[in-house]
């Protein structure tokens, strides 16, 4: 069974500074106006590789940028989490693997649990190991994210007095 990538807290593609991957034929960045600076920056460093930038003001603009783009395409995506998210599932749903894309995330990045007793996400404090959700259950925070669930697993557990 063939799960798409997912952005989570713990992701691999996830960067702290995007660098030129010299794998790959082309690139494309993809940024929040806010970070023009940091994309020029980044689109510099390429030398010889080929480069197609493209600013967002709406996350829903991006699926025909990703789609035009060709095979041997690296990504970088740079600017704030929940913008990245959604665009990082359009890249995954245009068959964009998690090898072909980096990520930056600029400000917070978000933690979930899901509970496995209301069978429900929530978003949690990243460095957290115990939690209570919202229908009042203590969970211990596992170290598994679950792609299907969107949510590292929080195992319940009755707390001492």
């Amino acid at each position: 069974m063939y799960n798409s990538p997912v952005l989570f807290y713990e992701s691999e593609t996830i960067t702290d500074q995007l660098t030129p991957n010299a794998h790959f034929v082309k690139a494309a960045i993809i940024y929040d106006e806010a970070f023009a600076t940091d994309a020029e920056t980044l689109k510099q460093s390429f030398y010889d590789t080929p480069v197609d930038t493209f600013t967002y003001k709406e996350t829903t603009d991006v699926r025909e940028f990703i789609a035009a783009q060709k095979m041997g395409t690296c990504f970088y995506l740079l600017g704030k989490w929940d913008e990245l998210v959604e665009i990082f599932t359009t890249a995954a749903e245009e068959g964009v693997s998690e090898a072909e894309i980096q990520v930056k995330i600029v400000g917070a990045k978000r933690k979930y649990v899901y509970c496995m007793k209301c069978f429900t996400p929530s978003e949690i404090n990243p460095a957290a190991e115990n939690v209570q959700c919202a229908c009042g259950a203590h969970l211990n925070v596992g170290p598994f994210y679950s792609k299907v669930r969107k949510g590292y697993i929080g195992y319940p557990f009755v707390p001492e007095n």
